[in-house]
């Protein structure tokens, strides 16, 4: 740096012990106030309702909100002075009264424009990592430093520079760019969902519908008899699609949560069904049984449209199949196997598959899968299922029976089920009660995943792609793609790649991930150089070597593809310090590393280009209009009548093209059907649950998405510390009182904090908030509780999906 650039090291948190709860209290309320551009504290502030006094020129501006809570909202804000002083929800072409606007969509503002909170500048660390230790340098600096760190490992072995983008920003862009560049030098890229808990829920819609996900708009449970929401809190978590469930209710549907916790879903329900964690394909198998035994299954739709009538070799556990490789049936009609039908050839009487029985074809002994389904669930009884659930026997008949007799009755299944071990049986175990109740496919019905919004209609004999994604698609060479569950090890171990060079870009890496003490005492200290690219100072950014300063979405230009709409984000206000988006970034540095062909557009250019198509999609289309005035356009092609997905069979990806409750890959682990296993961290029998009795899971709530939004001041309202919930039992039994400051711990580590003593949390569960930082606590952390442990069934059929939800713990007042 030249001599008049120089300047005294700027340090971020000097001491590396900010406390969060004084900074909110104190500097927070100053800097907020100012952020907004006039003279009132925070609380005057947010008593106003992010007004801003009269004067002064407003424009409006559109934004999408980019976070990952799944509903992507169309925001509307208005700028004064060079300030966005307001958000209100934007509007949804197509689908009045469906805009939406959350309280942390709408405080976010008051963050994003907080330079205390924000990485203003590129920093580099002068101190110990961890330490917080940081001095301004300049971008030309930063890009030179972090070049010659990443040529030299490129000349070694470019798969040992890895790029790691989390869901911090879903933009198209900011999302995609630095797993793109990672492309364009044929480094490492990270498949994400395992290591964040969220790729249980795939797996398992994968191996019945053959898709990760498969969601009947939220609209259509006004269709519904009965709408039972299964480990999901979508009063605080999934804001757009709240309406319509109230309004089901008001219809007459009977609203069920089942739950560990009693969360604001679950208040405002008609009914709380509060189920030990981890035992929800036990329940799930336990309603299947009555049902079964009761002859109430849906036998019809099982024939025509599941892999119920396929025969299962007694053998080797395989599906039965002919010479031609044909999945085999045994017709009724004529008493041999035949090549499995169609749903349409089963409707129309041309074969009669048998549901149930054991067969010989051609010396083969086999059975359906249908039969192998209702053995798995038989030693379910009401009982069983009531002991490892935690409820009675009488509950579990009754909601079985009000389930199948409700005709029709939906299930909302939430990422709470998933992260667990074995992760892929709750979402794979639940869509399957809902194939033996008859009810995927029906309006009313499904066993829904994440949001769901209608397709687009397709156009008539047009093949041509609706984007234009060829050059940003053209990356030269390839990234290697590594499952996420395996980082650990190829930070320390090196195996199956090695990681010299970490590059994180919308991710608090360390907050997000299981067993922090792991990874700050093992894998941060294996890599030899780290670049964060964040647009706050976060736990990560702490223990980086160089940290970059990123837009938010309010200030630059990107995308989000939300099927029948496209949103639209753009410069709003300029962006704060001296903060840049993923894609001028990865431009920069591309010019530095032989790579500058691939990265040679503006983040608007990008955009315009990949919009412009000529696919009928586009024909009503007006740049001016839908993306500059309005921010979202809705596609002239579009149904936007709610979606029923597998209507009448039809849709399955699966290898049968049916619903497919029988996987023949998870023969090796006694796991071809659905089935309910012990937890790794089991409560209920072994050496650890003596030491540790309680189990420790996590939520999510209206405060934050991760460990984002956490210092939004209007927030801070609702709560401002993390809390244990904690049932009066366990409390009592330990002599601790409701306030009082408790111990969490386990062999992992520990955290210190406040207890919350509920009614509403199962006895024998503790549980915190998702995402609060370290400087929030007392002391310690959550993710000092959490293991990452690698689970070989779903190894095998996948990746590891980390159990957030499977840990046990000790708490003691402190």
């Amino acid at each position: 740096m030249e001599e008049s650039m120089a300047m005294q090291p700027e340090f971020f948190m000097k001491d590396g012990k900010l406390n969060r709860r004084t900074f909110i209290k104190g500097v927070g309320l100053v800097t907020v106030a100012s952020a907004f551009g006039f003279g009132l504290q925070a609380d005057e502030a947010i008593a106003s309702q992010g007004e801003a006094p009269a004067g002064g020129e407003e424009t409006s501006i559109h934004a999408v909100c980019t976070v990952n809570c799944t509903s992507r909202c169309h925001l509307h804000g208005t700028v004064r002075d060079g300030k966005i002083v307001r958000v209100e929800p934007g509007d949804m072409p197509g689908r009045p009264g469906y805009a939406n606007a959350c309280l942390r969509s709408m405080s976010y503002i008051q963050r994003l424009q907080d330079e205390n909170a924000r990485v203003m500048y590129p920093m580099k660390r002068i101190g110990e990592r961890g330490s917080g230790e940081f001095e301004r340098i300049t971008w030309d600096e930063a890009i030179d430093t972090i070049a010659e760190k990443l040529n030299a490992v490129i000349e070694k072995d470019p798969r040992a520079a890895s790029f790691y983008s989390f869901t911090g920003d879903l933009g198209k862009l900011s999302w995609e760019a630095p797993t793109r560049y990672a492309a364009t030098i044929g480094a490492t890229a990270w498949d994400i969902e395992g290591i964040m808990g969220d790729h249980g829920a795939s797996m398992g819609m994968t191996m019945v519908f053959g898709t990760h996900r498969g969601a009947h708009d939220s609209r259509d449970y006004m269709n519904s008899n009965l709408i039972i929401i299964w480990g999901r809190n979508l009063a605080d978590t999934h804001t757009s699609e709240l309406r319509d469930y109230v309004a089901a209710r008001k219809n007459g549907a009977k609203v069920i949560v089942i739950d560990p916790r009693q969360s604001s879903t679950a208040a405002m329900a008609d009914e709380w069904i509060p189920i030990n964690p981890q035992t929800d394909p036990a329940l799930a198998l336990g309603m299947m049984n009555w049902i079964i035994s009761n002859d109430l299954h849906n036998k019809e739709k099982l024939a025509s449209e599941s892999v119920a009538p396929y025969l299962i070799r007694d053998d080797n556990g395989a599906y039965l199949r002919n010479a031609e490789g044909a999945y085999l049936v045994w017709d009724e009609s004529i008493n041999t196997a035949v090549a499995a039908p169609t749903a349409e050839e089963v409707r129309a009487g041309g074969v009669m598959p048998a549901l149930s029985g054991s067969f010989n074809v051609e010396g083969v002994a086999c059975k359906t899968a249908f039969d192998h389904l209702a053995e798995s669930a038989k030693k379910y009884t009401p009982e069983y299922t009531a002991e490892i659930c935690g409820i009675t026997a009488e509950t579990v008949v009754r909601l079985a029976k009000e389930y199948i007799e409700a005709q029709p009755a939906a299930i909302r299944m939430g990422q709470g089920m998933q992260r667990v071990w074995h992760s892929y049986a709750p979402f794979r175990t639940v869509a399957t009660l809902a194939m033996v109740a008859g009810y995927i496919g029906v309006k009313g019905g499904g066993a829904s995943h994440a949001g769901g919004t209608a397709t687009t209609k397709p156009v008539a004999g047009y093949t041509g792609p609706v984007y234009n994604y060829s050059n940003w698609s053209n990356t030269g060479k390839k990234s290697e793609l590594v499952k996420s569950s395996l980082i650990y090890s190829a930070a320390v171990d090196h195996s199956p790649v090695p990681i010299d060079f970490l590059w994180i870009a919308n991710s608090n890496f360390i907050n997000m991930s299981p067993d922090s003490n792991r990874v700050i005492n093992e894998v941060i200290p294996a890599i030899d150089f780290i670049v964060t690219v964040d647009p706050w100072w976060t736990w990560t950014a702490k223990y980086s070597d160089i940290v970059l300063p990123a837009c938010t979405y309010w200030e630059h230009w990107d995308m989000i593809d939300r099927s029948p709409w496209v949103m639209f984000n753009q410069p709003g206000i300029e962006p704060m310090g001296e903060s840049k988006s993923d894609v001028e970034i990865m431009t920069l540095l591309a010019k530095k590393t032989g790579v500058a062909e691939y990265w040679d557009k503006t983040d608007e250019e990008w955009i315009r280009e990949f919009v412009g198509t000529d696919h009928p999609a586009w024909a009503d289309f007006d740049w001016d209009r839908d993306v500059v005035e309005q921010g979202i356009y809705g596609r002239s092609d579009a149904d936007y009548s709610p979606g029923i997905v597998y209507a009448n069979g039809n849709g399955y990806k699966t290898a049968t093209k049916k619903f497919e409750f029988y996987t023949e890959s998870m023969v090796d682990f006694d796991d071809e059907v659905p089935t309910w296993k012990p937890p790794v961290e089991d409560p209920r029998e072994g050496e650890l649950s003596k030491k540790y009795p309680l189990v420790y899971i996590q939520y999510h709530d209206r405060l934050n998405v991760h460990t984002q939004h956490i210092l939004n001041p209007a927030l801070t309202l609702v709560q401002d510390e993390p809390l244990l919930q904690m049932n009066p039992i366990d409390a009592s039994a330990r002599g601790i009182k409701h306030d009082d400051i408790v111990k969490v711990y386990n062999d992992r580590g520990d955290m210190t904090l406040r207890v919350f003593v509920t009614e509403g949390i199962v006895p024998g569960t503790v549980a915190t908030q998702s995402g609060w930082t370290p400087d929030y606590f007392i002391d310690g952390c959550y993710q000092n509780l959490t293991h990452h442990t690698i689970c070989d069934a779903e190894e095998a059929y996948s990746q590891t999906n980390t159990a957030f939800y499977d840990v046990l713990v000790e708490v003691a007042k402190a």
